[in-house]
């Protein structure tokens, strides 16, 4: 058996001088991240994912 993984780039954020990101609308209203809310970066092997603070 094996597990096929569905990969959608929901958009792409420069990192700013003050090396902050962006983080794209689709993808703040389908977490439904508010301004305040605390996000979680997470290191799975070579991969970084974000996830809300409350998830971890």
């Amino acid at each position: 058996m094996s597990i096929k993984s569905k990969k959608e780039i929901l958009g792409i954020s420069p990192i700013s001088h003050k090396y902050q990101i962006t983080v794209p609308k689709e993808v703040r209203d389908s977490k439904n991240w508010k301004e305040g809310d605390r996000i979680v970066f997470v290191k799975e092997d070579e991969r970084i994912y974000l996830s809300s603070s409350t998830e971890v």
